[in-house]
């Protein structure tokens, strides 16, 4: 029995060491003063005092820096020694401080030294449009705090920032300057201790501009009238013969930077209303257009149905007209011209379909209409028009020109390679007046673009002269001819009888009595 007792008293013994090693616990620390260490770009010895339970030991490698101790005690300081950096870049290492199984990571960072130099002008000039500035940096700093003097945050804000072959390229986009006055800011661009600064000025929105852009005086005797315009630019403006500048007074510039003058314009009497629009300019560019008109106060109104055709007499000064009415106002030149040519230049036509109206011009003799795809022309009314010269009207389909004084019609221009050729299948004649009507060609342009199939001159009874021969060859020498027939009247043919109406014609071409 004494036995057994023996036995379990030494196995509970057992047991008993087993469960003490078990729960033993460790006790090993370690603290640091500063676990990060920022060395200047010289470099140093940057001191950390190392508090622990048990003498401890440093761990880790460095080509530019190193702890100048392996080990030491607690309370001891642990020095680091950084050597001067020769890197445009932040340097980074890490040592571990071990002391039993505690452990601290100390961080050493070596700062470079920083720069920032300004690789492009310190004073950079825009016009008041929106623009785009560029500024080229030599610099190392991480983070560059862009501020603006004035009021220059508020229209040069920063874009992005980019690094093109080693360089520092700063964007930033300048806002269009809708004031009339200049502005200017000082961008200071800083970080790292280290600053450079740009000064930016942008010119002003210059101006010229008025309240009264139309000036107008009723009645048709001799007067003057007063407008003012307001500008920040020195300005000129042309006038007419019939604008006399009577005066013109600057005042004191305002608070907008806009000076007001005062502009005096004397003109005489006249017969009829007459406009001017005056440019005014400055550098170049006609920044404000007044116009000034003598209104008659009893003005002569008339109709024109063709939008393209009022366009060309409006851009003549002849009528004033818009394109949303056919009624136009009588103007000076349009009472007094004599001459007028509705034409143009360019390789397309003109789109004016009809003609008419222009009975209306009083003085008017002398027409020329050039490069039209006119249908229509009525000159029925114009009594002293008495020279008609038409040319490469080739959608003519009619012609009235009733008690119109002109003798000769003529749509002939002559040669091989003309453009007098027809895009209509009928044309007609018409006049009291016409003793000659020449609608000839021997264009090769007949083969492909000519349909005239048949022309009326009955309605011209003075006619003497009929010339109507459009015929021409084509490459492989074949007569072409659209022309079938000639209509006549029945006294027009007792003329041609009598020998007093002469006819060149294709043979192919029937004459035929209406």
């Amino acid at each position: 029995m004494k036995k057994i007792f023996s036995l379990s008293i030494a196995a509970a013994l057992v047991f008993a060491a087993c469960g003490e090693e078990e729960i033993q616990i460790d006790n090993s620390s370690v603290s640091l003063s500063a676990e990060t260490v920022v060395a200047a770009p010289e470099g140093g010895i940057y001191d950390i005092v190392v508090t622990s339970d048990s003498d401890w030991r440093v761990s880790g490698f460095c080509e530019w820096a190193r702890p100048l101790a392996e080990s030491g005690k607690s309370g001891e300081t642990l020095k680091i020694e950084v050597d001067p950096s020769n890197s445009r870049k932040i340097l980074t290492t890490e040592f571990k401080v071990f002391s039993g199984s505690a452990v601290k990571t100390v961080e050493v960072r070596s700062n470079p030294s920083f720069i920032l130099d300004l690789l492009t002008e310190n004073e950079v000039e825009f016009s008041s449009a929106e623009a785009s500035l560029s500024i080229k940096l030599d610099t190392n700093v991480p983070e560059i705090e862009p501020a603006f003097s004035g009021t220059g945050s508020g229209w040069v804000e920063f874009v992005d920032r980019q690094e093109v072959f080693g360089k520092t390229i700063l964007s930033f986009n300048v806002k269009a300057n809708e004031t009339y006055v200049g502005r200017e800011t000082e961008l200071t661009l800083s970080g790292e201790g280290k600053s450079a600064s740009v000064k930016i000025s942008q010119a002003q929105l210059d101006a010229i501009i008025t309240d009264t852009p139309k000036v107008v005086h009723t009645g048709l005797d001799a007067s003057s009238v007063t407008f003012d315009v307001r500008a920040n630019v020195d300005f000129t403006f042309e006038l007419p013969s019939w604008l006399t500048l009577e005066s013109q007074k600057a005042g004191a510039k305002g608070e907008d930077g806009l000076t007001t003058h005062t502009i005096t314009l004397s003109f005489g009497e006249n017969a009829a209303s007459r406009v001017a629009d005056l440019n005014f300019v400055s550098g170049g560019k006609i920044l404000l257009q007044v116009s000034v008109k003598q209104q008659n106060p009893n003005a002569v109104l008339f109709n024109i149905t063709d939008m393209v055709l009022r366009q060309e007499l409006v851009r003549k000064g002849w009528i004033l007209a818009s394109d949303s009415s056919t009624e136009c106002e009588l103007l000076e030149p349009g009472m007094t011209g004599t001459s007028l040519e509705i034409s143009t230049s360019s390789w397309s036509k003109l789109n004016v379909k009809v003609i008419d109206g222009l009975d209306n011009f009083p003085a008017l003799e002398t027409l020329t209409l050039k490069k039209l795809n006119v249908e229509t022309l009525n000159l029925d009314k114009c009594v002293k028009l008495n020279t008609l010269t038409v040319s490469e009207l080739n959608r003519l389909k009619e012609v009235v020109l009733g008690n119109c004084p002109v003798t000769v019609f003529s749509t002939y221009l002559g040669g091989r390679y003309s453009y007098d050729y027809f895009e209509a299948s009928s044309l007609t004649i018409s006049s009291e007046n016409l003793t000659e009507v020449n609608v000839s060609s021997e264009s090769y342009y007949l083969s492909y673009y000519d349909i005239c199939a048949e022309i009326d001159v009955a309605g011209c009874p003075k006619l003497a002269i009929l010339k109507a021969k459009r015929e021409t060859t084509d490459w492989y020498g074949d007569v072409i001819c659209h022309l079938e027939k000639l209509y006549i009247s029945k006294d027009q043919k007792a003329a041609i009888d009598a020998g007093t109406l002469t006819v060149e014609k294709p043979a192919k071409t029937e004459l035929a009595v209406r």
